[in-house]
């Protein structure tokens, strides 16, 4: 379920409804054919994934994860929209079906051992998978309404501009006022924290150089410096809207951010959760 910003919109807002939600009924289907077959078993012990029906859930949620793993490889294979939306589609409902088949398959029967470590890796693959579902629903779609039509490199382009006309227009104030402007057109906001890529509390702008830049500016009209609004103007509304372009790039970062935050989670732990598997496979057939 990895997503790109540069993805059409639209794959986006249609893949949990590709096809009138169809995976999600097969998934729904799955899921229920599998809670009825584990109740009218009856086993000659306990529920557990030695039984028939054991085995048989064990092997159907083995097809699954690799399937599902397989994924994360296959989808960037495609160029076109209409599969990917079908194999995000299955990805996402599929995945989902799995944490129901592989519960069943343990008997919910759990121990200090690599089987539950298996599952409990499986399970925290599938959250981080639903992350990832929630986030290339919402953030692409935010990116595009924060952006209003610019990309990174324009609103860089535009800051850039303001910058320099920031300087030049305080060459007509004094020199603190043109030192204060030129601390604001260097003001970025400090350093992108985890903290604010993370839970998205970020620097305000105008608390600080800019802030001071436009405070100062302010004080000049009728004060020391006895200058007129006509000239100190443009020069506040030029620091204004560059801590407006400021604030609306690092909240592009942090939407990149955190859709790829659950990536940094979710491929790596489908890694280990493959691993796991495999040697729970084979502690199965080699013990048994």
């Amino acid at each position: 379920m990895a997503s790109s910003a540069n993805e059409p919109v639209s794959i986006h807002r249609s893949f949990l409804v590709w096809r009138g939600g169809y995976y999600g009924k097969v998934a729904l289907a799955l899921s229920a054919l599998a809670i009825v077959g584990y109740w009218i078993d009856h086993p000659s012990g306990p529920p557990n994934g030695g039984s028939w029906l054991g085995y048989a859930y064990g092997t159907i949620g083995l097809g699954l994860i690799g399937w599902l793993a397989w994924f994360g490889i296959r989808r960037r294979r495609y160029g076109g929209q209409g599969p990917l939306e079908g194999w995000m589609s299955a990805h996402v409902y599929l995945g989902l079906a799995l944490i129901v088949i592989a519960t069943l398959h343990t008997g919910f029967r759990f121990h200090w051992n690599v089987h539950t470590l298996a599952f409990v890796l499986m399970a925290i693959v599938i959250l981080s998978g639903v992350f990832g579902a929630y986030a290339f629903v919402r953030y692409p779609a935010m990116m595009t309404t924060n952006r209003a039509g610019s990309t990174l490199k324009t609103m860089a382009a535009e800051l850039a501009s303001l910058d320099q006309q920031c300087r030049d227009l305080a060459l007509t104030f004094d020199d603190e006022v043109a030192a204060l402007v030129v601390q604001a057109t260097e003001d970025y906001g400090g350093k992108f924290t985890f903290r604010e890529g993370l839970l998205g509390r970020g620097p305000n702008l105008l608390a600080g150089a800019t802030g001071a830049a436009i405070a100062k500016l302010r004080d000049q009209v009728g004060g020391v410096g006895n200058a007129q609004p006509a000239e100190v103007l443009p020069l506040v509304q030029n620091l204004t809207k560059r801590a407006t372009v400021v604030v609306k790039m690092r909240r592009d970062w942090r939407y990149r951010a955190q859709l790829l935050l659950w990536r940094a989670v979710h491929v790596p732990l489908t890694i280990a959760l493959v691993i796991a598997l495999g040697i729970h496979v084979f502690a199965v057939f080699y013990y048994r």
